[in-house]
């Protein structure tokens, strides 16, 4: 039944990998151009670390309140439902 959306969730995984990876090489990359070439350099990457760390918590934040939000939906359809079968 589920069948094609854990495929394609599987499928997400597998690329997510691949894609996290040359961008993690890629900002590592620039972090260092950016400490070695920059005088400042350094705060930079710092605060780019900084902003990261921010933006990551914020998503993670929202998504939980999404997923708590479609849980409550659920429950009050299935209190719904038994209250109609119950009749």
């Amino acid at each position: 039944m589920f069948e094609v959306q854990e495929k394609r969730i599987a499928d997400y995984r597998k690329n997510r990998v691949t894609i996290d990876l040359a961008s993690t090489v890629v900002k590592l990359a620039i972090a260092y151009a950016l400490i070695t070439y920059v005088d400042f350099g350094i705060f930079i990457v710092i605060g780019y670390i900084f902003y990261a760390i921010g933006n990551i918590s914020s998503l993670q934040f929202i998504n939980s309140q999404e997923i708590d939000l479609q849980l409550n939906i659920l429950n009050q359809r299935i209190s719904e439902f038994e209250a109609n079968t119950d009749k």
